[in-house]
């Protein structure tokens, strides 16, 4: 998912030399805080403010002298307990716009049960609609970096509208 990251630093100084540094494509690590909702047994929702760190890929980098703030925006690279990441392909797959579905083999050795059925139910759709299934290895160079990147991802019939999924800003403490 796409979600806007805020980093504020004490230091003017220091948030230009920062916005200098970042590059489009780059890799930032994070603490942030983000809104949770959890479900429990019963069937109440309840959301919360966890604190957990996020791993985005640089998409735009924006400097707001005035209230110095530097604004960066890119797509999550690494799941966690609160932030998935593999829902844009299952959304392109419901489109039936996944030609070719390229996998990690840790997908189907998960030891969450749950999201290993996940897996194959993708794995089974992109296949009954006529697409292609690339499964890599972990073992492989290009099944670890797969895996890097989430373990999925999705070469297209067509493209697609944006996917991501508006979400909260998200503010960071570390400087």
């Amino acid at each position: 998912s796409t979600f806007l990251f805020k980093k504020i630093h004490k230091e003017a100084e220091d948030m230009w030399h920062t916005y200098n540094l970042l590059q489009v494509g780059d890799s930032l690590r994070a603490s942030t805080i983000r809104k949770v909702q959890t479900e429990s047994a019963t069937g109440s929702v309840g959301s919360s403010r966890v604190r957990t760190t996020l791993t985005l890929s640089v998409e735009t980098i924006d400097f707001d002298s005035q209230a110095c703030q530097l604004r960066v925006k890119g797509t999550n690279m690494e799941e966690n307990q609160y932030v998935k990441v593999i829902a844009h392909v299952e959304k392109a797959a419901e489109a039936l716009a996944v030609d070719t579905l390229l996998i990690s083999d840790k997908l189907f050795r998960h030891q969450d049960i749950p999201t290993r059925s996940r897996y194959v139910r993708l794995v089974d759709n992109v296949r009954d609609n006529g697409g292609n299934v690339r499964m890599f290895s972990s073992l492989h160079v290009s099944g670890e970096q797969l895996t890097q990147l989430s373990g999925v991802a999705a070469i297209l019939r067509f493209p697609i509208a944006d996917l991501s999924e508006p979400e909260d800003e998200s503010s960071s403490d570390e400087d």
